[in-house]
């Protein structure tokens, strides 16, 4: 009964534009697996970039916090990732002694900056490198204290990575260069408190500045405003400690202006605001401070982290402190109070691995498993080789394979009985943290933290295969029985199934949390829990995000998936499939429309740019312009937290015949955060993409916030046959109960059994009409609930007609009609009656035998004769525990009693319907419940009252917005 109303609401989100390079990414829903080490806003404050020791950088939306993009290919950790000035490009430099030239927005690799240490010769110690972007974005500068490197500053093209210069400089101690106010000179350190200037461009040597002091770490940054200098020199001092000078200096003169009290141990953790009023400093001892520029006085300290700060920065608008340490701890504060705020999303796995050591005696092979593996070699008294982290014996016992586990990327493959070196097995770039034989000795594979896996030939040592595809480093991996499969998993959470022969990923499996999952196969296909899939998003090549929403209906298909995998179990199969075509005819969709050369238009709030985040007032205005260069356009609408303006349909401009549209349009904004979204819908019911704007509205004069319940019960008929005991209790109790709850600021409206006809449910209307946008609005049914000989799905009224229940009786649709294009956008919908969907004769019986139990719903209409639809159920039940209502509709959250195939039951000992008690009881446990909470915990104890003979679903859900009752 749902199904064409969807069909505007899905069927956009599907298709593909006509170019394949236009079709949005899809975002693996994983963050950093390391410590972030670096980060930063984009020059427009538009994106937040991070770096990591898990080696990779990321970007993201600084607003919604959905990942962007991911910049890969570094083979130990990244150091600082930062903007080029006019944010187009990113700097990576890593621990690998590299820098890498990235396109912001592409990700592509525009030039990997190395000097001359390379990988294999760094050694065991630490390597440090920095990066700096010219003033006019033209070059990039590195340095690095790498043996071969430490003395030279090298100058990069920014445009293709190629060396410009490399300057003589004293990089020993890791002086960074520093660029002139005027962004035409570069200052260089070159010891004996010496810098040379040199000329950009021409790359003339201008001089010496004699007096500058030579530091073990220092560091200088321009104020925003370009009117102040911040100079940090650090100096060990004999008892060891370091000493910390921070100074604030006039950025014309080089006077000093202030130094900064008591600045003993800070790290290199400093910030200075968008405004240029305030300085942060995240020291040593965990305690971040706020300082004032120019006067260098202590405004606040704000204390969260246990270790050493690694970073701190500012929120995009200036309000928020933020810092990570080197846990990848993250803290935040607001920016006047120094009161703390809420974490930054992102996912922190870091997994370590301890080292035990075996010792032992005589001529033998040695293996100790305790989360790492050593072994000893010994022939004849004599230790040919030992204490390997990483170690396994061949299946017939003559060979093992080693690797050290803490700095060796080779593989090392023995004979067991003399000890004597077979061969190296050389070609991962990052350190082995697994090596195993197949089952029958003839392969080898070894995972790496250079994020891949190689299947080895044991008898040549030559590599057959290379799995490259996960996000961070590979940590376990192993063949399937038969050797013909690989299986690899990475700190990233998931687990990825190849194809030995030859080599293609077959399958990716992520845990997103403890309870749920998603498995996608190459082609882009997926399954997965439900609230597994709600963790995707796609990305456009303009870097904006959309939900899994817009796409899911296509790609999430278990069908496809399993068969991909080539599972056995064709029934399986054929009911996944079912259960997906159920859900593409109740939205409504034409699947044959699913295709890359089918146009999406195009549609964008054209003004979000200069859209505050935060707003004092309470309208906003939208500059909407969207356009179709295929197909003439249908209507349009906005979404404001998931809830239609304009209501489903939204507002139709078809009478134009027109391909474009550009309009201004003042809404009304919820407050606290509101997520608005705009979208236009062609002819052929195709949407465009709808990319969300955050903004967070907080009012002077806080105006009331209503509830309005409106309560419908009915278990007295004309038709006496058919009453039942609870309906209008279960509504009473519920009023009550809200009462309680909310006192004056509830208003309840009723309509019990006579006054249960159509023309006052419809009357209600009016009332809802009259709410605010930050009014809840709450509806509860209880009653039969019927399905007519189409299978339509009805609501009893006082007057309905049981036999035709599509006489007299309650369409569900105008029931959900009453939440449509009402002011109020937190909306609640409960239906305590059958729900609908096919039923067969035997859940029928089943529940019938039940003594103490009357069904809400009428036995000879809600079944199906023919025998050869009995097994539809599956499918529908199915599709209800697979996917995601994606049809966003009037943005209510509808909660039904009861599945397809069951019926709501009345107990005698619970003096309620099932469901309604259950909701009661858990009002009555919390005295506050997220809606998403409420669903969960009242479908688990209704399960639990019926011994699983009843289970409520959502007929519709929102996915962003989630208030609490």
């Amino acid at each position: 009964m749902m199904g064409a109303r969807g069909f505007s609401l899905c069927l956009l989100l599907l298709l593909s534009t006509v170019a394949i390079a236009q079709q949005p990414r899809l975002m693996w829903p994983v963050g950093h697996t390391g410590g972030l080490n670096t980060v930063a806003f984009s020059p427009d404050s538009k994106y937040v970039l991070t770096a990591s020791q898990d080696g990779t950088a990321k970007l993201w939306d600084a607003r919604t916090g959905y990942l962007l993009q991911d910049y890969k290919g570094h083979e130990l950790w990244i150091d600082k990732a930062l903007f080029s000035p006019d944010g187009t490009k990113v700097l990576t430099v890593s621990n690998d002694n590299t820098g890498k030239l990235w396109n912001t927005k592409t990700g592509r690799l525009i030039g990997t900056l190395h000097g001359k240490t390379k990988p294999g010769e760094l050694g065991n110690g630490g390597i440090w490198i920095d990066g700096v972007f010219s003033p006019d974005g033209k070059y990039v500068l590195t340095v690095s204290n790498a043996e071969k490197d430490k003395n030279t500053t090298w100058v990069w093209d920014c445009s293709n990575g190629k060396l410009v210069k490399a300057l003589p400089s004293f990089n020993e101690g890791l002086v960074p260069p520093v660029f002139g106010t005027d962004g035409k000179t570069l200052i260089l350190a070159t010891g004996k408190n010496k810098a040379a200037r040199w000329e950009l461009i021409s790359w003339k040597p201008l001089g010496v500045i004699p007096g500058y002091k030579e530091a073990v770490d220092s560091a200088a940054w321009y104020s925003p405003d370009k009117k102040y200098f911040i100079s940090v020199e650090k100096d060990r001092e004999r008892s060891l400690r370091v000493s910390t000078t921070v100074s604030i200096r006039s950025a014309f003169t080089k006077e000093v202006l202030a130094v900064l009290a008591d600045t003993l141990s800070y790290t290199n953790a400093f910030c200075i605001s968008p405004d240029s009023k305030l300085l942060v400093t995240g020291p040593e001892d965990g305690v971040a401070c706020i300082w004032e520029i120019p006067s260098g006085r202590l405004l606040l300290r704000l204390s969260g982290h246990i270790l050493p700060a690694y970073e701190t920065g500012f929120s995009a608008d200036g309000h928020y402190i933020l810092s990570y340490d080197e846990e990848n701890v993250y803290s935040g504060w607001e920016r006047e109070t120094g009161r703390p705020v809420r974490d930054f999303p992102g996912d922190v796995y870091s997994p370590y691995s301890e080292f035990n050591r075996w010792n032992g005696d005589g001529d033998s092979i040695t293996t100790y498993f305790n989360d790492s593996t050593s072994i000893a070699i010994r022939r004849k008294g004599a230790l040919a080789a030992a204490f390997f982290e990483v170690a396994e014996i061949s299946p017939d016992g003559k060979n093992v394979i080693t690797a050290e586990g803490t700095w060796d990327s080779d593989g090392r493959l023995w004979e067991a009985g003399t000890g004597r070196l077979i061969r190296i097995l050389r070609g991962h770039t990052g350190v082995i943290s697994s090596a195993h034989f197949s089952h029958d000795g003839k392969w080898i594979i070894t995972a790496a933290s250079d994020d891949t896996a190689r299947v080895w030939e044991t008898k040549s040592g030559r590599v057959i295969m290379k799995a490259d595809g996960h996000q961070t480093g590979v940590g376990s991996a192993v063949f399937s029985p038969d050797s013909k499969f690989v299986i690899t998993g990475s700190g990233d959470n998931s687990v990825t199934l190849w194809n030995r022969l030859t080599g293609k990923q077959l399958y990716t499996y992520l845990q997103t949390d403890s309870a749920n999952y998603i498995g996608m196969i190459p082609s882009g296909y997926y399954q997965g829990s439900r609230e597994g899939a709600k963790r995707l998003h796609y990305v456009t090549r303009e870097l904006q995000a959309i939900s899994f929403a817009q796409l899911d209906v296509k790609y999430n298909r278990p069908d496809k998936v399993l068969e991909a995998l080539g599972t056995k179990d064709t029934l399986l199969v054929e009911s996944y499939r079912k259960a997906y075509y159920k859900r593409i005819r109740k939205l409504g969709i034409d699947t044959s429309r699913f295709s890359n050369t089918f146009s999406v238009p195009v549609a964008d709030i054209i003004n979000r740019d200069s859209i505050a985040y935060e707003q004092k007032g309470e309208t906003l205005s939208l500059h909407i312009r969207g356009a179709d260069d295929s197909y003439p356009l249908d209507r349009f609408n906005i979404w404001v937290n998931e809830s239609p303006l304009y209501g489903q349909r939204g507002i139709s401009i078809k009478t134009g015949n027109t391909g474009s549209i550009d309009t201004f349009i003042s809404i009304r904004l919820s407050r606290g955060t509101n997520r608005v979204e705009t979208g236009i819908t062609n002819v052929n019911g195709t949407e465009s993409y709808r990319v969300p704007l955050l903004v967070n509205c907080q009012l002077a004069v806080k105006q009331p916030e209503m509830t309005r319940f409106i309560g419908i019960g009915i278990d007295q008929f004309r038709d006496s046959g058919y009453n039942l005991r609870y309906s209008v209790k279960d509504i009473r109790d519920l009023a009550v109960k809200l009462k309680e709850r909310y006192g004056s600021q509830v208003l309840i409206d009723t309509l019990f059994n006579e006054e249960v006809t159509r023309e006052n449910i419809k009357a209600l209307k009016q009332k809802l009409l009259q709410t605010g946008v930050d009014d809840k609005v709450i509806i509860s049914y209880s009653g039969h609930g019927l399905l007519s000989s189409d299978y339509d799905y009805f609501l009893s009224t006082y007057s309905v007609n049981f036999g035709k229940p599509e006489e007299g009786g309650l369409p569900y649709d105008e029931l959900e009609s009453l939440v449509d294009s009402i002011p109020a956008r937190r909306k609640l919908m409960l239906i305590d009656a059958c729900h609908s969907g096919e039923v067969d004769k035997e859940e029928l019986l089943r529940i019938d035998k039940s003594p103490d139990s009357l069904v809400r719903g009428f036995k000879p209409i809600a079944y199906k004769d023919d025998e050869k639809h009995l097994g539809l159920k599956n499918s529908f039940e199915l599709m209800q525990d697979l996917f995601v209502n994606v049809g966003r509709s009037t943005g209510a959250t509808i909660i039904s009693a009861a599945a397809g195939t069951q019926f709501a039951l009345e107990r005698n000992d619970l003096k309620n319907g099932v469901f309604t008690y259950a909701i009661l009881e858990t009002l009555n446990r919390y005295p506050a419940v997220l809606i998403s909470e409420l669903k969960r915990k009242v479908g688990e104890r209704v399960e639990q009252l019926t011994h699983g003979l009843q289970k409520p679903t959502s007929r519709n859900e929102t996915m962003e917005e989630d208030w609490s009752l």
